[in-house]
């Protein structure tokens, strides 16, 4: 009787383990092809100097070159996982380091920033929920995170809510497309409602297409089972917060950026778990602005006009190692 207690305890064992590794080569493969899958990744982006003019509610402030380096550092762990249920947490570090010369000052207030370089570091933590069902009969995934931003040790700056839902249209060894939408609740930001549009095709070539607007448009080539090439464009931003002293204009201020990220990019997998990244092209800035962290984007009271510049990304990142 205990001999066959026992042999069913390490029959039952042995299944585990064969699910589990089942699980982490699935998790590993899709991590490979969606960089958002990734348990860490730490990113350098180099981006050359270039022109800027910046105004000041309206009024010319100054014109000169900015030069800019960020790094943004992300780790995902898994918290709790029921049924079709799972819960994880994210928690990130950016650090940007800006820095100015050859200024023209048009005010008093500008003829100081000749020379002036700051580093800003940004701190946030995300609480995902996501849950896998079916509607009609198709695959859906509903999804809500909470996320908090701050650049001090003792508060939460910035809090923005998301919720929403992504149905499978068609899924196909060489062909995965989805539709679906996103609330988004964030007090800088006017765009309550956000439409989600998700296709990728894998061509008899081996190309893969990948279309997700507005965030990304690419193609990807395997070049051997541990390397990957792919060119494309894909939207990126900052958020910085402001002290400043400066009187008639808000102390307490958010900086935030928009921009294109176009060019190509390689991949390269290492070792079994991690995998080194480098992208080039040209960035394109669409908006930067300072606004009171209070209000929203729109209602900005510096505007900055950035020139279009060369940049570089490095990035490592560490596939999926913790699992529930």
């Amino acid at each position: 009787m205990a001999s066959a207690s026992y042999a069913q305890n390490n029959a039952a064992a042995y299944r585990k383990r064969m699910m589990d590794s089942i699980k982490n080569v699935y998790l590993t493969e899709a991590a490979i092809r969606n960089p958002a899958l990734r348990q860490i990744t730490v990113s350098t982006d180099v981006i050359a100097s270039t022109n800027i003019k910046s105004q000041l509610y309206g009024n010319e402030l100054f014109k000169g070159k900015v030069s800019q380096v960020r790094t943004t550092a992300l780790f995902t762990m898994p918290v709790k996982s029921w049924g079709r249920n799972s819960v994880s947490a994210t928690a990130g570090i950016f650090q940007q380091h800006i820095s100015l010369s050859d200024i023209t000052p048009y005010q008093a207030t500008a003829a100081q920033l000749e020379g002036y370089t700051t580093n800003k570091v940004t701190v946030g933590i995300t609480a995902n929920y996501i849950r896998l069902d079916s509607l009609f009969g198709r695959p859906v995934v509903y999804m809500a995170t909470v996320s908090g931003l701050t650049s001090q040790s003792n508060s939460i700056q910035k809090l923005s809510y998301l919720a929403g839902a992504i149905f499978t249209l068609k899924q196909t060894p060489s062909v995965r497309s989805s539709l679906g939408f996103l609330i988004n609740i964030d007090p800088s930001i006017n765009v309550p409602f956000v439409p989600i549009f998700t296709y990728w095709r894998k061509f008899n070539n081996g190309l893969e297409l990948n279309v997700n607007p507005p965030q990304q448009v690419n193609v990807r080539k395997t070049l051997s089972k541990n390397l990957w090439a792919s060119f494309g464009t894909s939207l990126a931003g900052s958020v910085a917060f402001f002290k400043f002293t400066q009187p008639g204009i808000p102390q307490d201020a958010n900086y935030s950026t928009i921009e294109l990220k176009t060019g190509p990019g390689v991949e390269y997998r290492f070792a079994k778990k991690f995998i080194f990244g480098l992208n080039a092209g040209m960035l394109s800035p669409i908006q930067s602005r300072i606004f009171e962290r209070s209000q929203k984007t729109s209602e900005y009271f510096i505007n900055n006009k950035v020139s279009s510049t060369p940049f570089v990304n490095f990035t490592l990142a560490v596939l999926p190692f913790i699992h529930n």
